[in-house]
């Protein structure tokens, strides 16, 4: 499996669990497009579980803003040093920058 694939993936999951674990679960779905059946299910899974799904071998989310945007912040790669909680709140932010534009 693409290793890119993987990490866009389990970032995407540690952010939507965590927003979900903190209670909120409404801006989960208007930010990233969750469904309440999805919520309900990233709400029980543990870390583990979220990396076993970050390794299939497709993406487990749809980019929902213009692919100039996706672009920028694929250009803009971690350092390999950072937490992946921070490479999952640098998502939350390009997301929230881009305003969903599609």
């Amino acid at each position: 499996m693409d290793e890119n694939i993987y990490n866009l993936n389990l970032d995407y999951l540690i952010l939507a669990h965590a927003l979900i674990q903190s209670g909120r679960k409404q801006h989960a779905m208007v930010s990233l497009g969750l469904t309440p059946e999805a919520v309900t299910i990233l709400a029980k899974m543990p870390v583990d579980q979220l990396k076993m799904l970050a390794r299939s071998d497709v993406l487990s989310f749809a980019p929902r803003f213009h692919v100039n945007s996706w672009r920028t912040f694929l250009r803009n790669e971690p350092t390999v040093s950072e937490p992946f909680e921070q490479r999952a709140l640098r998502l939350r932010m390009f997301l929230s920058k881009s305003g969903g534009q599609s």
